[in-house]
């Protein structure tokens, strides 16, 4: 239990400077005894102490709607309202407020029930002005240190966040665990302007928002804490008739204003006290450091997210160029052969027509032979027949049919030949020309074979220069991927691709919405390599698919650029970023 006789070592060890470094210490004085209230009002030292007296515990209720007290020292016995229940109503109105109980006929059964309704410590009068005083900043320090806690929780919990949004939306709730007060205002700097953005709490209180940056002026000019009062003649609020005080703190990162803080309370309520606007300040300083925090970890995560671009791009690039060495290789070791084999199988082709044709021929002459009635024709057209053979029509159509199959899949490979030559960047960059976007990608969706309708957005023309072949190859590598990506449930009508063609920066940009494709962060990362699938048109076979690898590629060397993220609704956007028209 605090004891107020204790020796000089248990007093505390901090001036008066040191606990209210923004001015003196306010003591509330009850008693029913004029000559007493005056002795105390002149016998502390001025300097150190704000001294206000009331004549009863109504009369001390009633004041501290009005304001806060560091410390109360109520009589034990008064008319009215004693001092066990003065201090109940004072702790209930102020919880932070310490309250000594001053007798002339103290028992320990009265310092017992004093104790029970929150009072901090108990002396006897007469007054010994010395130990009051000391017994005063004793109970200063313990409010002082008991406020620590709730700042020490708010300020970890504060620094805890780390962005700009979580800091707004847990600000009301951790200023109101250290400074009680109806309504908050927040008012930051923005980037590039010389006004502070105003962000206020969820309460529906209409304040004048010029009001609001006078006060913020003033707290910023003068680099402290500001706080006003509605009798004050510098009130600006008016004519707000719901605020009755309003206090402000300039948030500070070094020498940089970082904004200000105004916290408001309406009228009825009392003023914020010393120890509020101390607790306050600590917070301001943190809350500047948590909003500082916050937007190095927005820079810091926009950084990552660069470098984390990069080394995609430096790892996509690292893949093509790979096999774009690998591609370069395979097509020239499989040109030359490749053109003798489709020589060969064209001669044996043109062969074997020309064998089909003789034995058209030897058939009909034979026939002839036969109908002439010579014994002797007869036998030479027999010996005719008979040593071409009754297979031979099927033989050489066998061989044909086999040459046109070989064709083709010489064809397939010059088309993979041609497919790697691209990749390897050994093929023709077609020559630049202006180009409508709009007009371009509205024959794609009027219809070009594709299982999935694409819906264009684009009001009016948006132009680019680059080389018509290749982005028209990079289109159609685009739009057949994402088409062939998803499936659509038997029974049901294909979900529409939406297409966008505008301006942004100056840039021509095709967008691309598929609110079907969902990409994982393993299938992101793929979608840029070639890959084997089953063949879209054949429905059984494999092949080999270059997509979006050869896209990228060749919108590459044109100047372009594609990208492909989430998008919000749960699908994913193809972005074409092209090079502007001349």
């Amino acid at each position: 239990m605090p004891t107020s006789r204790g020796s000089p070592s248990s007093l505390p060890k901090r001036s008066v400077q040191e606990l209210t470094p923004g001015g003196g210490i306010s003591v509330l004085v009850i008693d029913d005894e004029p000559d007493m209230r005056e002795m105390l009002v002149f016998s502390l030292p001025a300097n150190e102490f704000e001294v206000v007296t009331a004549d009863g515990g109504r009369a001390a209720v009633t004041l501290l709607g009005t304001r806060r007290f560091d410390v109360a020292i109520t009589d034990l016995k008064m008319p009215g309202m004693n001092g066990v229940e003065t201090v109940a109503a004072l702790r209930e109105l102020d919880p932070d407020m310490e309250i000594i109980v001053a007798t002339g006929y103290a028992s320990l059964e009265t310092a017992l029930a004093c104790m029970k309704q929150g009072a901090y410590d108990y002396i006897r009068k007469p007054y010994d002005i010395a130990e009051l005083r000391h017994l005063i900043l004793r109970a200063v320090e313990k409010r002082r240190l008991r406020s620590l806690v709730p700042l020490y929780e708010v300020s970890c919990a504060l620094l805890s966040l780390r962005t700009r949004a979580e800091v707004l939306s847990h600000l009301g709730e951790l200023t109101l665990d250290l400074v009680p007060h109806q309504a908050f205002r927040l008012l930051l700097p923005v980037r590039g302007q010389s006004e502070l953005d105003l962000c206020a709490s969820t309460d529906g209180l209409e304040v004048p928002e010029s009001a609001l940056r006078e006060l913020a002026k003033r707290t910023l000019q003068s680099q402290g804490p500001v706080s006003v009062v509605r009798t004050a003649r510098d009130w600006p609020f008016s004519p707000v008739d719901r605020l009755g005080s309003a206090l402000a703190y300039s948030l500070q990162v070094g020498d940089a204003p970082a904004g200000c803080l105004i916290l408001l309370r309406g009228v009825g309520q009392p003023g914020f006290s010393v120890s509020e606007l101390q607790r306050g300040s600590l917070f301001a300083a943190q809350l500047a450091l948590a909003l500082e925090t916050a937007r190095l970890n927005g820079e810091l995560e926009g950084q990552v997210k660069d470098l984390e671009a990069t080394r995609e791009e430096l790892v996509k690039a690292e893949k093509l160029a790979t096999v774009g060495k690998l591609a370069a290789g395979i097509t020239h070791e499989l040109s030359n052969p490749l053109a003798f084999t489709k020589a060969g199988l064209q001669a044996l082709s043109s062969y074997s027509r020309d064998v089909k044709s003789l034995w058209r021929t030897a058939r009909e002459v034979a026939g002839e032979l036969t109908q002439r009635g010579e014994p002797h024709l007869a036998e030479l057209a027999q010996r005719l027949l008979t040593a071409a053979g009754h297979e031979t029509e099927a033989s050489i159509q066998d061989v044909e049919d086999s040459a046109l199959d070989a064709m083709d899949g010489i064809r397939r490979v010059e088309w993979l030949l041609e497919e790697l030559r691209a990749l390897s960047g050994g093929s023709p960059v077609s020559p630049a020309e202006r180009v409508d976007l709009v007009e371009l990608l509205g024959t794609y969706a009027r219809g070009r074979g594709l299982c999935r309708p694409l819906l264009l957005e684009a009001p009016e023309p948006v132009f680019t220069r680059v080389g018509l072949e290749d982005l028209e190859s990079s289109l159609k590598r685009i739009f057949t991927f994402v088409c062939e990506a998803t499936s659509t449930p038997e029974g049901q009508p294909p979900v529409p691709v939406r297409l966008r063609a505008v301006y942004e920066g100056g840039l021509p940009v095709i967008q691309l919405e598929d609110p079907q494709l969902q990409l994982s962060e393993a299938r992101h990362a793929e979608i840029f390599d070639p890959r084997i699938q089953v063949d879209s048109q054949s429905g059984h076979t494999m092949r080999l698919n270059f997509g979006l690898a050869l896209a990228w590629r060749l919108l590459r060397r044109m100047g372009a650029d594609l990208t492909v993220s989430p998008d919000t609704s749960g699908g994913s956007i193809f972005r074409l970023v092209l090079p502007a028209a001349e």
